[in-house]
């Protein structure tokens, strides 16, 4: 007879033995959650080093704040909503950096020919998302973040940060608007692409 393998705990399970004390538990919440904590840090920060930062100081306030987490919601809603509290808070308190071109240069020099093309597009795409977003609040550019390229529905989003959905929805127009006005300004080619979306 075959031994028939359990499936994963889900969050809540793990959130439950985690507070049972168990470390084995919580660096399984670490290892599932890390990309995803990651993915939205560096899209509302732009840049890899803070996000890798940021990321770290998540994980240390999960694992401080975990008592509080109410099992009634959504346990990603509950880590995003630190995710992004941590992400504005770094945002208004940074001094600028800027590496991003020594980090595009070693993505080149390593990749092949077709993939430096997509790599130096998509750097490309960053560099004029980071150069425009700049006249975003740090919440108007973390709801345009979570909404346009993490695929929040606006509803989600409100749960995350607390807020009407109207809020949402207010933020993101106004988000869009400004940063048209600055990619007509700035970069024309680029705003005829985004009338056709």
């Amino acid at each position: 007879m075959i031994p028939t393998q359990s499936a994963e705990p889900d969050d809540r399970e793990l959130v439950r033995t985690i507070r049972e004390g168990s470390s084995d538990a919580f660096e399984q919440l670490v290892r599932r959650k890390t990309s995803k904590v990651y993915a939205l840090c560096y899209r509302v920060i732009g840049n890899s080093e803070d996000a890798k930062d940021i990321a770290q100081l998540v994980f240390i306030k999960l694992w401080e704040n975990l008592e509080k987490y109410d099992s009634q919601f959504a346990f990603d809603t509950w880590l995003y909503r630190m995710v992004t509290n941590v992400a504005i808070d770094f945002m208004r308190s940074r001094q600028s950096r800027d590496n991003a071109v020594n980090s595009n240069l070693r993505l080149v020099k390593t990749a092949t020919e077709p993939e430096q093309a997509l790599i130096v597009q998509r750097k490309e795409i960053d560099n004029v998302f980071a150069d425009i977003s700049t006249v975003l609040s740090p919440k108007q550019k973390t709801i345009f973040v979570m909404n346009q390229m993490e695929d929040l529905p606006s509803v989600e989003i409100a749960k995350i940060l607390g807020c009407r959905e109207s809020t949402v929805r207010n933020h993101l127009f106004n988000a869009r608007k400004l940063m048209q006005r600055q990619l007509q300004k700035r970069y024309p080619e680029y705003a005829q692409l985004w009338r056709s979306q």
